[in-house]
């Protein structure tokens, strides 16, 4: 590519990071082989380029089928990801969305170069992957994308809601000047329910770190690490070249794909029955949603199934957790053993020995077990660090001491 040709290029590129608005360029340098094969879209507003791929039902990704979320009601998602109005929607309705992006400066000049939508059709999955040749086609890229959304009545995601759709909000306003509020509609935002899930058991929950251990996903060499992504889309702005393009239309399929997938795993977790199935992070999860939304009997199921777990984290707030549970059913007698237990497996926490010494002065009528528990709790104190919050603690338990030693009177 020629010095001129070069300074175009940049020019154009960055007075979008420094304008609010996005101008099609007349005469667009766009690059003449490289790309995966696609079409050239007219629209209003400039054409876009377009790369469709059809999936069939049967397709296996992972441990899945495409077409195993569509066994789910979304009656679960609405409640897992705690939007009701997701209920009334069918899965086939929802637009799994994924966006790649230049991660300029944020705000303003940040570019959704790469926008990723795939949907349900009769008989297929059909994702469409718009790709900016050259920032000067945004226009274009959001008017056809418009077509897409305008189809859907819902999203799925992974961070959407806080990342990808505001990002299009804004592109849209700046764009288009089309004030589209994408945030508000219902949304499965997979993040938050992948993290209460698997955040005990995985080292992290990147979306690739989830797909490898646990939907059994593993990409191809095609495939190209996200955080390289912006600087790559940056070097072909420059240099024209697109050869490295198809290993980012790979990763943003793959994305897409991985959203149905995690998204069957989640709604399956939620949905069984048999908490047996369940890791012991995975029952503690599903306890706390059932807690939450006030089905009792399952979520003690979870809850037993939790404290079980062979990873002493897991069972010690699962037990924190089930403890709770049992005293506002006001099972106090039960809970008595659980807060043992605890005690033993985490010797350094005072609160469930505060619990023991609570039960047996008001509940039990054993002041001296009271006094017993209570002098627990200092030695478990006597293990923090010396700061306000053991000070506070202290006071308190040596509060309840004086209290129990005036019950007991003399002697």
């Amino acid at each position: 590519m020629g010095d001129e040709t070069l300074r175009r290029r940049l020019g154009r590129l960055d007075r979008k990071r420094r304008s609010p608005t996005l101008k099609v360029d007349s005469e667009p340098v766009l690059p003449r082989s490289g790309l995966p094969p696609g079409e050239e879209i007219d629209t209003p507003f400039g054409t876009t380029f377009l790369i469709q791929t059809q999936y069939p039902m049967d397709y296996l990704h992972g441990r899945s089928r495409l077409s195993e979320i569509l066994d789910y009601d979304t009656s679960i998602a609405a409640e897992v990801a705690r939007q009701p109005s997701l209920g009334e929607i069918s899965i086939e309705r929802l637009a799994f969305i994924d966006t790649e992006t230049t991660g300029l400066v944020g705000g303003a000049g940040t570019i959704a170069f790469m926008i990723g939508v795939g949907a349900f059709t009769d008989d297929s999955f059909v994702l469409h992957q718009y790709f900016l040749r050259d920032p000067g086609e945004e226009r274009g890229m959001l008017s056809a994308l418009q077509g897409d959304l305008e189809s859907a009545e819902g999203f799925v995601s992974y961070n959407g809601r806080a990342f990808d759709l505001p990002l299009l909000e804004m592109r849209y306003m700046l764009g288009l000047r089309h004030h589209w509020s994408l945030s508000t509609w219902p949304q499965f935002d997979l993040l938050h329910p992948a993290r209460r899930l698997w955040r005990m058991s995985l080292p992290d929950c990147t979306l690739g770190t989830i797909e490898k251990m646990q939907l059994d996903v593993h990409r191809t060499e095609e495939d190209v690490p996200g955080a390289l992504i912006p600087g790559l889309y940056l070097d072909y702005l420059r240099s024209g070249d697109a050869s490295q393009m198809a290993r980012i239309v790979y990763h943003n399929a793959v994305d897409i794909l991985t959203l149905v997938g995690l998204a069957t795993q989640i709604l399956s977790r939620h949905q069984s029955q048999d908490s047996s199935k369940l890791s012991g992070a995975e029952a503690l999860a599903v306890a706390r949603w059932h807690h939450e939304v006030g089905r009792l009997e399952a979520a003690e199921d979870a809850f037993l199934r939790a404290i079980k777990s062979s990873k002493l984290d897991v069972r010690i707030d699962a037990l924190h957790r089930y403890t709770t549970y049992l005293k506002g059913q006001d099972r106090r007698e039960e809970a008595v053993e659980q807060w043992q237990t605890l005690h033993s497996i985490a010797p350094d926490d005072p609160r469930p020995c505060v619990e023991l010494a609570k039960y047996y002065e008001w509940h039990a009528n054993d002041l001296a077990q009271a006094q017993h528990w209570a002098q627990e709790a200092l030695v478990c104190l006597s293990h923090w660090e010396d700061d306000w919050r053991r000070d506070q603690v202290w006071a308190e338990i040596e509060h309840r001491l004086a209290r129990l030693a005036r019950k007991s009177g003399p002697g």
